[in-house]
C-alpha cells in the first residue's frame, strides 16, 4: 500500500505560520510597524474622490475622442498611410494621455 506523504516548501511554512501569529490577539505581521489611530478627515477625502472620478471620466472621454480622430485621419489618408496612422499613431497619444493623467492625479493627492 502507498502511504500518502504531504510535502510542502519551508517558505509554505513559514508564511503560514506568519498568518496564523497575524490572527492571534495582540498579534502581527513581522516588519511592519502598528497601525496608529489618527483623524481622518472624512470630506477632504470624499472630495480627492469625486475630483479623481471627474478626471477619471475627462480621461476616458479624452481617449475615445483622439481615438475617433485617429480613425478618422485613417479614413481619410491613403492605402498604407492609413494603416501606418492606425498602427503607430495610438501609442504615442496613449501616452500622452497617461503622463497628463497622472500628472494630475497626483496634484489632487498633493492638494488634499
Amino acid at each position: 500500500m502507498n502511504q500518502r506523504v504531504r510535502i510542502t516548501s519551508p517558505q509554505t511554512r513559514l508564511a503560514l505560520r506568519r498568518r496564523t501569529d497575524a490572527m492571534r490577539p495582540g498579534g502581527r505581521r513581522a516588519g511592519r510597524p502598528p497601525i496608529a489611530s489618527t483623524a481622518i478627515d472624512i470630506d477632504a477625502a470624499e472630495r480627492a474622490l469625486r475630483r479623481q472620478r471627474r478626471l477619471a471620466v475627462r480621461t476616458v472621454l479624452s481617449l475615445g475622442g483622439a481615438l475617433a480622430a485617429l480613425l478618422v485621419a485613417a479614413d481619410l489618408a491613403a492605402g498604407r498611410l492609413g494603416w501606418a496612422v492606425l498602427f503607430f499613431a495610438p501609442y504615442p497619444v496613449l501616452l500622452a494621455l497617461a503622463a497628463v493623467h497622472v500628472r494630475r492625479a497626483e496634484r489632487i493627492e498633493s492638494d488634499s
